[in-house]
């Protein structure tokens, strides 16, 4: 299950690494299915009371020897703990209810770190959810569920074509704002504090431009000379900060 999404879909579980995404997926809510923890966890204060929480949840637990525990993960440093979480269905209204809605729509991201960040940035800004286009990475990969660090809990998800997702943000009468490398209007100077969508392409292709010329503005973030272009973590982030300042 941890290298296939067809394995993941077909269960709907996802596996949650570590004390601080455990915690996350119980103060969410969600359900879970089980744990394995590494037979040292049990000696820290921390671990005991995330442990002592399971146990009154009837969440079944099971410990393992530390060897174990690093055979079932892939990160450099391995994490102590492991959950089996319920997936949420994705949603059918894709945020959450908010007046003046700040939605971001992702197109094809194809690394898992990079989405797991883009979760994270997404929840922190207060955008009111996220929809994945295209044939990107599964949200619940491993890498995007712990880059999230418990975003991924909280933040409506959504997966549809990029047609169907334009017309139902138009039908919501939302400003549909698309990201270039260059030739859109500064960022800076775009109203984004009432009901828009932020569009942002891949890490290597972008928005192509015949998509873009079906949005309603287009928006650039201006570089120093030389600078090709930012990661597309670090463009989600500026942009959506930006949305953030303009409303508050």
């Amino acid at each position: 299950m941890r290298r296939s999404s067809a394995a993941r879909r077909e269960q709907g579980l996802l596996i949650a690494e570590g004390l601080h995404v455990a915690r996350e997926a119980l103060h969410a809510g969600c359900e879970i299915e089980g744990a394995v923890y590494d037979v040292r966890l049990s000696a820290s204060e921390e671990g005991a009371g995330l442990l002592a929480v399971l146990a009154d949840s009837s969440v079944p637990c099971y410990e393992v020897a530390a060897s174990v525990m690093d055979g079932l993960q892939d990160a450099r440093s391995p994490q102590p703990i492991l959950l089996l979480v319920r997936t949420r269905p994705f949603s059918g209204r894709p945020w959450r209810s908010k007046r003046d809605p700040l939605i971001l729509v992702c197109d094809g991201i194809q690394d898992p770190g990079n989405l797991g960040a883009i979760v994270r940035t997404a929840d922190a800004a207060g955008a009111a959810g996220l929809i994945l286009t295209g044939c990107g990475v599964d949200a619940y990969h491993p890498r995007s569920v712990r880059g999230s660090m418990g975003s991924i809990f909280r933040l409506p998800l959504a997966r549809m074509d990029s047609a169907a997702a334009t017309r139902r943000l138009r039908d919501e009468a939302l400003t549909l704002i698309g990201t270039r490398v260059a030739g859109g209007e500064d960022y800076r100077d775009v109203p984004m504090d009432g009901p828009c969508a932020l569009f942002f392409g891949n890490e290597g292709a972008g928005l192509d431009d015949a998509f873009l010329g079906t949005l309603d503005r287009t928006v650039t973030i201006p570089l120093e000379d030389g600078v090709e272009s930012l990661s597309i973590g670090a463009a989600v982030a500026a942009v959506l900060f930006e949305a953030r300042r303009q409303r508050r």
